[in-house]
């Protein structure tokens, strides 16, 4: 007979009964080195500003733009939210389609007119998970690794992580008191391109830009789109503020300029709520295609519930009922904080200059001499928070800019914070 007991094939064989002893286990610090590349560089300086803008205490928090929560007609979204569980559960409950549902799409079309000269066709409106969503939609459909998008200097940081994130290189236009400079657009073309990088996509914020508060004139808008022609690239046109002007007042949108060579790109995210995740994106046909198949492809679609509270709150005119409320609201803050400066920076630091926005969150603070990097970690041991300035550069520049949004800050803070900054200023000099 022959024998089939395996031998063992260690000098010590395991005693009858006793358990294998277990492999040692992997340390958590190994597995930062088998991360993909693009996620090995730690947390992003987006995830820093979030990770501060919840710090909660005594800190006076000028950083996060962050719509203010007393601001969310909380009885109302409740009442809706019941009425689209009770009455469409079926809808509200279950997967949407990658455009969106169609009955948003058609009360998103409609709420278009109200302040635009165009309205998009049903194939040329994509609702997506906010405009983050939307920026990853395009990038996934737009980019090849190495490609390029044009990007407004300074811009808003968290856009540079979609497009990099994609294997997208970011290269800088310039910019002035007015915003961006059209006449920059060929030159950075150039500049793209001598590095090996074939231009795509230009990324604006034409209103109440972050993270400079301007608000790009109409002549700029169409310069801006001329350029776009000549140098067969996509403008990914952010109009997440645009509803926000203190007056109420709008300019023509780039997209309803130039909508050959525009993709719109919006949000609900400050005058609805962010927890809800709505916006959307306007363009060419087949560019929203792309997107809707790259959407297939990441979260599938849309939240339905937030889709119908959504839609509910635009078809009973609960949503522009809210706009003059809020903008008088931001309004108030923003006038509070360049007051601030006024009485309380100007005197103490007579060569700092910010701007004086109409609209929006934010204004940009310069500080001659001072880099804004090295003032923040001051400024939290001072008890007050802001961005530091280099962030918001393409190339992450040194920055004697400083972002400070106003949008949840309370009015009756912001001397207060203000004379903590002239502390921390103080104390780096």
């Amino acid at each position: 007979m022959t024998d089939t007991t395996s031998e063992p094939t260690s000098a010590e064989p395991t005693p009858t009964g006793a358990a294998a002893a277990p492999e040692s286990p992997t340390p958590a610090s190994a597995w930062a080195t088998r991360l993909a590349r693009r996620a090995q560089g730690g947390p992003s300086e987006l995830a820093a500003v979030l990770a501060l803008s919840g710090a909660g205490g005594d800190l006076v928090d000028f950083s996060g733009g962050f719509p203010d929560p007393t601001l969310f007609d909380t009885g109302l979204l409740a009442e809706l939210a019941a009425k689209a569980i009770e009455t469409r559960p079926e809808v509200s409950l279950q997967y949407a389609s990658n455009l969106g549902l169609p009955s948003l799409r058609e009360a998103l079309r409609a709420d278009f007119s109200r302040t635009q000269s165009r309205v998009p066709e049903e194939d040329e409106l994509i609702v997506t998970s906010g405009g983050v969503d939307a920026m990853t939609l395009l990038s996934k459909a737009l980019l090849d690794p190495g490609d390029a998008v044009l990007v407004e200097s300074p811009s808003y940081l968290g856009a540079f992580g979609v497009f990099r994130t994609h294997e997208g290189v970011c290269v800088p236009m310039a910019g002035d008191a007015a915003g961006l400079d059209p006449d920059s657009i060929g030159p950075a073309v150039a500049t793209a391109r001598a590095r090996g990088a074939e231009p795509k996509m230009l990324y604006v914020i034409p209103d109440f830009q972050n993270p400079s508060g301007l608000w790009l004139s109409t002549e700029r808008r169409q310069a801006i789109i001329d350029a776009a022609r000549r140098h067969g690239l996509l403008i990914i046109e952010d109009v997440a503020y645009r509803d926000l002007a203190f007056d109420g007042t709008t300019r023509p949108s780039i997209w309803e300029l130039g909508p050959d060579v525009t993709v719109q790109i919006g949000t609900f995210s400050k005058t609805f709520t962010p927890g809800t995740r709505m916006g959307w994106a306007a363009g060419p046909a087949p560019v929203i295609a792309a997107l809707a198949e790259a959407k297939t492809n990441t979260d599938q679609c849309a939240g339905a519930l937030g889709q119908c509270i959504l839609e509910d709150m635009l078809r009973t005119g609960h949503y522009t009922q809210a706009l003059p409320g809020l903008r008088e609201a931001y309004g108030q803050r923003g006038r509070a904080l360049i007051g601030a400066f006024a009485q309380v920076l100007a005197p103490a630091v007579p060569d700092a200059t910010w701007t004086e926005p109409a609209g929006g969150f934010f204004t940009w603070v310069r500080l001659p001499g001072i880099d804004t990097k090295e003032l923040a970690t001051a400024a939290a041991s001072h008890g007050v928070a802001f961005v530091p300035g280099s962030p918001f550069y393409a190339d992450a520049r040194r920055s004697e800019h400083l972002r400070m949004s106003f949008s949840r800050t309370p009015i009756e803070r912001m001397p207060e914070g203000v004379a903590r900054l002239v502390g921390a200023i103080e104390s780096v000099r």
